[in-house]
């Protein structure tokens, strides 16, 4: 470019220098080369340094491809806004795109599986992060769950009625009810056979689990609060369930009667409201505030037995770190909330929170125990815990627009979720949103059924032989 500019001026230097017999100074025309010969030196050094600049700072093209990408958006859910994508999985997208010669859309994402679907879902692009996919682990399929009235444990249960469903597992499962309470209480299984899951309602003891469920069987458990809990309780058993001594407490300052007149209303040492979760974990009903041994022999006694205990309040935390704990993959713990029960806010004053805590001291010491344990677990797992969290978070987004939308339609493709550091690909069918919000005792009655027909092929099985 230097050269073509020099000759340029070469050439009006000549035609100056023709000029210069009608009159014009020589020292001028030099003068004009020399300045015109400075501009072209420094628009060429501008011009070197852009191209310098945009290839020694390749963000800016990402910059570019994000805006880009962004301003062909229009329609963004929230579902996926916090969607963790890892390189692996933009590679992944980048390879689609130059096959089809295009550039990556969110369409290529996260989408449902339907022609017809409009809905785009935007990702986020992250600093490169350790691969989390391990070396596949066998599943653990042999799983006592504790459920633990009003801790979210009813949603659990669905996750593993789902679980023991998709892997052709055999359930605990009681006669007639749905709660299971004595070893012989337990629909009978043909012999050869054995049972994988416990997950009705029932009271820990090592002897009760022991007799149902193999040697190598992982316990789970799950607390909540016990304040939150109660309250939760109280509404729920009084406005649902009509309890007859929660019909009996004035409805105003409903749950300040409960907590100021333990002597009125919870004279039993056993109520829904009153240390529910000290009952659920086995301990006995003859076991007082002073009882503080005892207390601690069998809290320590159930930090043996239990694998892990869940937190309510951390619900999404508890299950990636189940999923971890069991070796599951992310699609054996996609859930909708059931059993949910909305009520008004309710604050105690100093005296009245210690006094709840003298009448649930049960409720107390469970929580207490297990909720520094969970932190503790918690904190082990390591910066990207949370990454998988947020991921999780997301999937669950998409996965409820998917079911909330697909009852609307006779029939509607799976929803597709992509590969990603967390999960292998998976589909979400309209059977698995009915079975997620299918509620508690229609489950139970059909998975009884299903155990009565598997006993009835196993006894023809045998007698074949």
């Amino acid at each position: 470019m230097t050269i073509m500019i020099v000759c340029k001026f070469c050439i009006i230097f000549r035609m100056i220098g023709v000029q210069k017999k009608k009159g014009v100074p020589k020292w001028v025309a030099v003068l004009a080369i020399l300045a015109l010969v400075s501009v072209a030196t420094v628009l060429q050094t501008y011009s070197s340094l852009r191209i310098f600049r945009s290839i020694s700072s390749p963000h800016l093209y990402h910059e570019r491809l994000i805006r880009r990408q962004t301003n062909d958006t229009r329609n963004i859910t929230s579902a996926a806004r916090n969607a963790i994508v890892t390189p692996g999985f933009i590679r992944k997208v980048l390879e689609i795109n130059s096959r089809e010669q295009e550039i990556p859309s969110e369409k290529n994402i996260f989408t449902h599986a339907s022609e017809k679907s409009t809905t785009k879902y935007s990702i986020s692009f992250d600093e490169p992060t350790s691969t989390h996919k391990k070396i596949p682990k066998q599943k653990v399929t042999h799983i006592g769950f504790l459920k633990v009235h009003k801790a979210g444990s009813t949603t659990m249960q669905n996750i593993f009625f789902r679980f023991g469903l998709k892997h052709n597992l055999t359930f605990v499962l009681p006669e007639r009810g749905h709660y299971f309470m004595t070893t012989k209480s337990a629909m009978p299984v043909t012999p050869g056979h054995h049972r994988d899951i416990l997950a009705c309602h029932s009271k820990y003891s090592r002897g009760l689990f022991g007799s149902v469920l193999p040697e190598d069987t992982v316990n789970i458990g799950i607390i909540r609060e016990p304040f939150d809990r109660m309250i939760s309780a109280a509404y729920y058993y009084r406005d649902v369930w009509r309890s007859p001594m929660l019909i009996d407490v004035p409805r105003l300052n409903f749950i300040h009667n409960l907590v100021n007149r333990p002597d009125l209303y919870e004279r039993k040492p056993f109520t829904k409201t009153k240390n529910a979760m000290g009952q659920d974990f086995g301990f006995a009903p003859t076991v007082t505030i002073n009882d503080t041994d005892i207390i601690k022999d069998h809290l320590e006694m159930l930090t043996k037995d239990f694998k892990l205990v869940l937190l309510m309040e951390k619900f999404d935390e508890s299950l990636i770190l189940m999923k971890r704990t069991l070796n599951w993959d992310l699609s054996d713990i996609i859930y909708f909330t059931s059993n949910s029960h909305a009520h008004q806010p309710v604050i105690l004053n100093p005296t009245e929170l210690d006094k709840f805590k003298s009448t649930c001291f049960l409720d107390y010491a469970v929580f207490e125990k297990f909720n520094k344990t969970f932190h503790e677990k918690l904190s082990a797992e390591g910066l990207h815990f949370m990454e998988e969290v947020e991921h999780f978070k997301s999937v669950l987004e998409l996965v409820k627009d998917y079911c909330d939308i697909q009852g609307a339609r006779r029939e509607r493709k799976p929803l597709n979720i992509v590969e990603s550091d967390w999960n292998e690909p998976f589909k979400i069918t309209q059977n698995d949103c009915y079975y997620m919000q299918m509620k508690e005792l229609p489950f139970v009655d059909f998975l009884k059924r299903r155990h009565r027909e598997a006993n009835i092929l196993n006894d023809l099985e045998i007698n074949k032989y």
